[in-house]
């Protein structure tokens, strides 16, 4: 359990609609005994230890369930610049801090990535978590899987240089808590140079040099195949100027070049091998004598080229499979770095404001607000400022065309932004009851209050006025429904 400046409880006696309308009440009782929210819906964000995992699990799930924390994820997704940004914002996998340090440390990522004069390019890092999963367990690996891993890897290493070459531009220091995120991971430099050796991703095919025996074999199979084409085109053209095809034609069956003859001409390749026929049976595919060493030697040097390949697979993917470790950690980082940069792109779109943490009894006559453990001002509920911004900003898409101003008319009216709250809440106080009558947005108020929470601990800047300051609370817990209660210690 925190200290007394961090425990609020914020109650409300029936169910109410999410909607603003006008100023809530907020009503101090100081000194109030703190109770615990025991019904089922009651929610907490912090792990504590051991034993009580499973249920700590379910009671956030609930928690971020009642406050719409996963709408907030939801629209994050949106500037996330990767397919695992995208997917851990989209599965409410947004990083919450589990200290007060992790959060501040959060909060200052996200203040670096909305200095960003441009977005930073994440272009060719992929998701390469199952393929590397898959190296681990032993399945070898495909060229263009590999060649994934080599692209994501010679691409994180490039998101490195960007950050690191704006740092070096602004020697202030703005840059460094994105600096700091990549800054000692293992960019598997030989490894990537092995990758783009001996594959080309362009083609998807081993290379002649990513082996001495590969190349070697592949020298011998184009002269081979080339005395073997020379031959069966001799052979097909002899057979058309004897009337034993229409065209001359050399095909492959059961693995074997060959000629097209008439059935009735089948005399006209002497001592050679039937391999198939059509359907009609008029036509009959042989191997000419002369060519069966030929073909023997195409079907052998085939299989040994294929056997140098995998040889060559097998040995890149061992190569990431010890890697594993290495390669899961600097994409765990890359995607870090790409959820602090869509925080400080969804904090410029909705004009957020970075909170501080309060402490108790840091009160001072320069800083009055010291006084109050919750001291936030013009405060907008996230999502309710979302639909508004995102009507705002269907209006100027549509603005351009009478068409799209009738229908802008029609559609939305009057685009409208939610109503700000201001929130006092003194250190010394320990249960705030809000009063109002019906629609005036107090489960809007707990929620709003709620989510800022959530969103100050993620690192997440919020819609309000100045510096808002509120307690980095232990946990979060919300029971939203006739008995609505948001709890946060």
């Amino acid at each position: 359990m925190a200290t007394a400046a961090s425990n609020l409880y914020l109650r409300l006696p029936s169910t109410l609609p999410c909607t603003v309308s006008f100023p809530t009440r907020l009503s101090r009782i100081p000194h109030a005994p703190p109770r615990r929210i025991r019904t089922a819906a009651s929610r907490t964000l912090a792990p504590p230890a051991t034993s009580e995992v499973p249920e700590v699990e379910e009671l956030r799930m609930e928690a971020e369930s009642a406050l719409e924390w996963g709408g907030v994820c939801a629209r994050l997704a949106d500037f996330a610049a990767t397919a695992a940004g995208r997917a851990a914002c989209g599965e409410g996998r947004v990083p919450v801090g589990l200290s007060r340090e992790e959060s501040e440390r959060l909060l200052e990522q996200t203040a670096a990535a909305s200095l960003l004069s441009a977005p930073l390019d994440f272009g060719g890092v992929g998701d390469v978590s199952a393929v590397v999963a898959a190296a681990a367990r032993g399945r070898l690996l495909a060229v263009r899987e590999i060649c994934g891993v080599g692209r994501s890897l010679r691409a994180a290493r490039g998101v490195f240089d960007q950050v690191k070459s704006l740092a070096e531009e602004m020697p202030d220091g703005r840059y460094s808590p994105l600096l700091d995120i990549l800054q000692g991971c293992d960019f598997l430099t030989e490894l990537v140079k092995m990758i783009e050796f001996c594959l080309d991703s362009n083609l998807s095919m081993v290379l002649d040099r990513a082996s001495e025996r590969l190349g070697t074999i592949r020298k011998e199979r184009r002269m081979n195949i080339d005395m073997l084409e020379s031959l069966l085109r001799d052979t097909s053209v002899k057979i058309f100027q004897a009337g034993g095809a229409d065209s001359p034609v050399v095909t492959k069956r059961r693995s074997r070049m060959c000629v097209g003859v008439k059935a009735s001409h089948k005399h006209l390749v002497p001592g050679g091998i039937v391999l198939s026929s059509s359907g009609s049976g008029a036509t009959y595919f042989m191997e000419p004598r002369d060519a069966v060493k030929l073909n023997n030697t195409e079907v052998k040097l085939s299989g040994d080229e294929r056997a140098e390949e995998l040889a060559v697979l097998g040995l890149l993917t061992s190569r990431i499979a010890d890697s594993r470790t290495k390669i899961r950690h600097l994409m765990g980082k890359i995607l870090e770095l790409d959820l602090a940069c869509a925080r400080g792109s969804y904090a410029l779109w909705i004009n957020g404001v970075r909170p501080a943490f309060s402490d108790r009894d840091s009160s001072s006559e320069s800083d009055p607000s010291g006084a109050y453990s919750v001291f936030i001002e013009g405060i907008r509920h996230p999502l309710l400022l979302e639909q508004s911004l995102g009507i705002a900003e269907e209006s100027a898409a549509t603005e351009a065309t009478e068409v799209g101003k009738e229908q802008l008319s029609e559609d939305h009216p009057v685009p409208s932004m939610p109503v700000p709250l201001d929130m006092h809440v003194k250190n010394d106080t320990r249960i705030v009851v809000i009063s109002g009558p019906n629609t005036g947005g107090k489960t809007a108020t707990m929620k709003t209050l709620g989510l800022a929470s959530l969103m100050s601990k993620a690192g997440m800047f919020f819609p309000a006025k100045g510096r808002p300051r509120l307690p980095w609370f232990d946990q979060v817990l919300a029971d939203i429904g006739d008995h609505q209660v948001v709890s946060v210690f």
